[in-house]
């Protein structure tokens, strides 16, 4: 997630940039212009090579990204000075540069030394930011971004629906590593679109790919919109949506084709999702802590309301009419009326809480706390009924088909837990190593696992 106040500030002051310029912003303020490598940050967008990139950022009007980065990092060290008080000489150390490099770097892109630009302030820098960014644009006209595509008329009419098949009766997990499936690019979230069918959002590499479950393997990749975060399948398993972060939209894709074929522009980057009972109502979270309500036959948002504190996950209520968003940043999970977008309870959980769970008999929701434990909230009292101490980061979290285990993955550990639901009995330790991201449990069939490192685990 991209700092929410650099990102704006630099979307404020050159509005007229598409949604891929906008993109470039937010990919230079989440790394504080500062990108690993130019090839990496193209790839993050969904450019083919960075000199994709650079054509990118001359159709924008928009300087080198050499002098853009240097920009990015003057303002932010900027902001930083003006909220904490530091000096250059102290942030330039805090990010292991040599403060001379970043005296030189001030002096080179902006024309002005440090103290020259603390006295003119944020305001005044954004002005020459933007002063510079036109000489560069010249004449060059804006460009307006896509308008979205109905469904029904990109869809050829010849395919036929599949009706997935009825699930046969939940088996237990045995806890068992089986089976591992190479993904390039951060996959982050996992979701099963069929009984057959799984998808997995690449975040670096502005793609999904379609994972075949049988054989497991992938079989084929699904461009998106940079910084794809969650997605969610259609309850017929023939569409998903896509949360895309910096094109700051909701991407619907075809899966029995294969393609993108609508997009839905929501304000601020979408985060996490859920869909309705129904299927005609997507719920989005944005990182400017608000819950949206899109209906996708309409593809326009029709509603929405502030939540606290931010939130990277939602989860539904099995009756359908309760969301819950986690608020990380205040360590709290907001109980949401749907349709009507009412805020009813929100529980103070601590922490930094991430992903969330309700059990099939809508009693119970479980929480994965970044701060090191799995907390269980009993629904209808709405008190905290246990906590299991895990002893470091847990962000994706899942129930099995059968609801009888809870599994939850440990970021920095590179492992995965399998907890009896009754007992929060220790049933398996997984490891799997890397960065487990988000959970999916198939209803009869294999946990499937998103690993940041570049793999999905499937666990039987």
């Amino acid at each position: 997630m991209p700092p929410l106040q650099l990102t704006s500030l630099l979307h404020k002051t050159l509005p007229h940039l598409s949604v891929n310029g906008r993109a470039l912003l937010s990919a230079l303020g989440c790394v504080n212009g500062r990108p690993t490598s130019i090839s990496e940050l193209a790839q993050w967008l969904g450019f083919h090579d960075r000199y994709q990139l650079a054509r990118a950022l001359k159709r924008e009007g928009l300087p080198p990204l050499e002098t853009l980065g240097g920009w990015t990092r003057t303002l932010y060290w900027i902001i930083e000075s003006q909220t904490s008080g530091a000096t250059l000489r102290e942030l330039a150390r805090r990010d292991h540069l040599d403060p001379a490099v970043a005296y030189r770097l001030v002096r080179r892109i902006t024309g002005q030394r440090w103290s020259q630009l603390r006295r003119a302030g944020l305001e005044g820098a954004l002005l020459s930011f933007r002063d510079h960014c036109r000489s560069c644009a010249g004449a060059a006209p804006s460009r307006r971004a896509p308008s979205p595509v109905r469904p029904d008329s990109a869809r050829p009419a010849s395919k036929a629906r599949v009706t997935p098949p009825t699930p046969a009766h939940p088996v237990r997990l045995r806890g068992i590593l089986a089976d591992r499936v190479a993904v390039a690019g951060a996959p982050f979230d996992v979701a099963l679109a069929s009984f057959n069918v799984a998808l997995v959002t690449r975040g670096h590499a502005a793609a999904v790919d379609v994972l075949a479950l049988d054989r497991p393997r992938v079989t084929r990749t699904i461009p998106v919109g940079p910084v794809p975060t969650r997605v969610v399948a259609s309850p017929r398993g023939d569409w998903a949506y896509v949360t895309s972060q910096f094109s700051e939209a909701i991407d619907i894709l075809d899966i029995h084709w294969g393609q993108l074929i609508a997009v839905i522009h929501v304000g601020g980057h979408p985060l996490g999702a859920a869909l309705s009972n129904d299927g005609k109502t997507l719920y989005v979270s944005t990182n400017r802590d608000r819950l949206v309500a899109l209906s996708l036959s309409r593809q326009s948002v029709v509603a929405e309301i502030a939540i606290p504190h931010g939130s990277p996950q939602l989860c539904r209520h099995p009756s359908g009419r309760r969301v819950y968003a986690s608020g990380w940043r205040s360590g709290v999970v907001a109980e949401i009326e749907v349709p009507a977008l009412r805020l009813l309870r929100t529980f103070d959980l601590g922490g930094v809480v991430q992903e969330v769970a309700v059990t099939a008999d809508g009693q119970s929701l479980y929480a994965a706390n970044e701060a090191g434990w799995l907390d269980v909230v009993h629904l209808p009292t709405g008190k905290r009924s246990a906590t299991v101490k895990l002893g470091t980061a847990a962000l994706g979290l899942a129930l099995s088909g059968d609801d009888r285990d809870v599994i939850v993955g440990l970021l920095h550990a590179g492992k995965v837990l399998v907890i009896d639901r009754r007992s929060l009995e220790l049933r398996a330790t997984l490891d799997t190593g890397g960065m487990p991201r988000l959970i999916a449990a198939h209803t009869n069939g294999p946990v499937l696992v998103a690993n940041e490192a570049g793999w999905v685990d499937f666990i039987h």
